[in-house]
């Protein structure tokens, strides 16, 4: 008798001693290390993990369970990024979707349209700022070799949003291009952010007073010029009010500046570049200048002809 007490004080001891060591919570599911967790991501439905005193809720989509270092029971879910290169994998089958449940892509974003324009916002890709670099958060489109990078060409598409106070870069769009065997990409594209303007080929470049360069020109079957007001364009040569220089004041003007009154030499071409809205307003009114001269010098000779057979006509 007294063995079977002594046996049953010593298992409600042993009872008791594991009700103290045992926690008051259970971890969500088993820890494993980020390289050998192989499930496709998934949205969870909200989840609540319990710690002593503490609970946490989640929806956020998830790669690898990661335990929470302080509370050792907490498990957070997340793509995670410290591990070296490579441990972060998907799977080689099948597609990614984000806010939709059969993707239709290697990657699909997708959700109700919002109100504003951060709702709207599907992608946001960003580098940590350094006010002496180029932060140019960038999409890139790769071909080539990777072991050696210089031997790779690629696209970029990305946006410099900050400023470099070193060589005082502003903030630009742009689309790059890399080509095989060279060190440096070159901007093809690129959209100023500090005064709109947009650039076009060799976009180093940079000319004052303009919205659009693009270098070696443009191919384009219709150009239309906006005129703001009336007063750049010429049409008054045929007012009565017109002050019309002499034919004899044009040839002097020419014989000495070597062309028309109005019309920009060649250095200042060169210099300036051609405004075509101008220079065309100006060319009308050369034309329409010409117009009188010739009229002027018709009315003349007629007058001239007229006085002539007058004369004529009395020596006979």
């Amino acid at each position: 008798m007294k063995k079977m007490v002594c046996f049953c004080v010593f298992v409600m001891a042993s009872l008791l001693v594991v009700a103290q060591t045992k926690p008051i919570y259970k971890k969500p599911y088993t820890y494993k290390k980020p390289y050998t967790y192989k499930k496709p991501i998934t949205t969870y439905n909200t989840r609540t993990y319990r710690a002593p005193g503490k609970s946490y809720s989640t929806k956020s989509p998830a790669l690898y369970p990661i335990l929470n270092p302080t509370t050792k029971n907490v498990v957070y879910q997340y793509i995670d990024t410290t591990f070296p290169t490579s441990d972060n994998q998907f799977p080689l089958n099948g597609n990614v979707g984000i806010g939709i449940k059969a993707p239709q892509a290697a990657l699909e974003i997708k959700r109700n349209a919002g109100d504003t324009r951060r709702k709207n916002v599907l992608l946001q890709l960003s580098n940590s700022w350094s006010p002496n670099g180029q932060n140019e958060p960038s999409i890139m489109f790769s071909n080539g070799d990777l072991s050696d990078p210089k031997n790779v060409s690629y696209w970029t598409v990305g946006a410099r949003v900050s400023g470099d106070n070193t060589i005082k870069t502003p903030q630009t769009f742009k689309i790059s291009y890399k080509a095989p065997g060279v060190d440096v990409d070159e901007e093809f594209l690129s959209i100023d952010s500090y005064h709109g303007k947009v650039k076009i080929g060799d976009v180093s470049t940079n000319y004052d007073g303009y919205k659009l360069f693009v270098e070696e020109g443009i191919l384009t079957e219709k150009v239309k010029v906006a005129i703001k007001n009336s007063e750049d364009w010429f049409d008054n040569v045929f007012e009565p009010d017109y002050k019309l220089m002499t034919i004899y004041d044009l040839d002097g003007f020419i014989k000495k500046y070597k062309h028309l009154p109005d019309i920009p030499t060649t250095q200042e071409v060169m210099a300036n570049g051609l405004d075509l809205g101008k220079m065309n307003a100006l060319l009308l009114k050369k034309v329409e200048e010409l117009t009188r001269y010739i009229i002027e010098i018709k009315t003349e000779l007629d007058d001239t002809k007229k006085t002539v057979k007058q004369l004529s006509n009395k020596q006979k």
